[in-house]
């Protein structure tokens, strides 16, 4: 019995020789485990194969000689999942260093930036709605400066820029560059509309209109007037138009009648238009402006001695008194005589 049992094993021998041993033997030993029971440890029985490889030192697995390293001495671990799941990872290389494989943890909260953020959110939000409102209310200013605008413009196509309050009055002179042209021409007109509809008047009366009611609608253009000579380039505009008012009283008639209430309505008239028009004149000086002063001149002089023959005097005598001084010191002459 024993002697057959060693002929068998002679015969494995022979067989393991074979290619065809070969190729089986790298099947069993290469291909993993496919179950649990596969994966299980086996019991140490070595079998006649392994004595022999044992034995023949020159076999196809020769255990080695020195130890190897503990990097690849350590097989890996294998599960029983399926063929599509991952690869455990490799510890040994943690192992080696020392330390244990590292935790994958998540960032602990900034405790400080939330409470920041939270003290802060009821402020921001406010910002926003402040934010919201102000453009809410420049929306709303920049349509009410375009209505502004408009009525304005609507105000000077009906030549009603001498009738608007002062308030309204002062945003049209300040926000338009031609103001003082633009109440100039409106100016003039009204008056001579006025003065044309009270000597129509007069004519549907059939008797004369009194000079201090005359002058007294005359006298309600001053206002305008000084308003106008307030303007940049407004004073020479001013100083045409108060001299047209007193031109207006005296085509009115009536100076050859000799009334002394008349002389003295005609009197206080022109004293204020000489009190207006010497405000005017310093106005015209100051602006640097070139314009014929000794013409001017000659015609108030011209109509004042036309209304001496009624005996209407004096007539402008502090604005030509002022002009002369101002004329003389240009031409560094010295003082005329003052008009009294």
């Amino acid at each position: 019995m024993f002697f057959k049992r060693r002929s068998r094993a002679n015969s494995y021998l022979e067989e393991a020789d074979s290619p065809s041993q070969h190729s089986k033997s790298f099947e069993k030993y290469d291909r993993p485990p496919s179950s649990r029971r596969d994966s299980a440890p086996a019991i140490p029985n070595p079998s006649h194969d392994q004595v022999q490889f044992d034995k023949d030192p020159g076999g196809m697995y020769p255990r080695p000689s020195a130890p190897q390293d503990a990097h690849h001495s350590a097989p890996r671990p294998m599960t029983s999942s399926a063929h599509n799941s991952m690869p455990p990872m490799d510890t040994s290389m943690y192992a080696g260093m020392g330390g244990a494989m590292p935790q994958k943890t998540e960032p602990m909260p900034d405790l400080l930036t939330r409470a920041f953020n939270e003290a802060v959110r009821p402020y921001t939000e406010k910002i926003e709605h402040l934010e919201g409102q102000i453009a809410e209310l420049n929306a709303w200013i920049e349509s009410l400066e375009q209505q502004r605008a408009e009525v304005h413009s609507w105000i000077d196509k009906r030549g009603l820029r001498p009738d608007v309050p002062p308030n309204i009055a002062k945003h049209m002179d300040s926000a338009d560059p031609t103001a003082a042209n633009t109440l100039n021409a409106q100016l003039d007109r009204k008056i001579t509309i006025v003065n044309f509809d009270l000597h129509r008047l007069q004519d549907d009366l059939n008797d004369s209109i009194s000079s201090a009611h005359f002058a007294s609608a005359m006298a309600k253009f001053l206002p305008d007037i000084q308003r106008l000579a307030s303007l940049p380039t407004g004073p020479r505009y001013a100083f045409d138009l108060i001299l047209k008012l007193g031109g207006n009283l005296n085509s009115h008639g009536g100076l050859d009648s000799g009334d002394a209430d008349d002389i003295a309505a005609r009197r206080e008239f022109y004293g204020r238009l000489d009190a207006a028009m010497v405000d005017v004149v310093r106005r015209r000086f100051d602006e640097r402006e070139e314009w014929p002063v000794q013409r001017e001149i000659k015609r108030i002089e011209k109509t004042a001695a036309y209304l001496r023959n009624f005996g209407v005097e004096p007539y402008f005598p502090a604005t030509l008194d002022i002009m002369e001084r101002k004329l003389q010191g240009v031409n560094g002459g010295t003082s005329p005589p003052r008009y009294t």
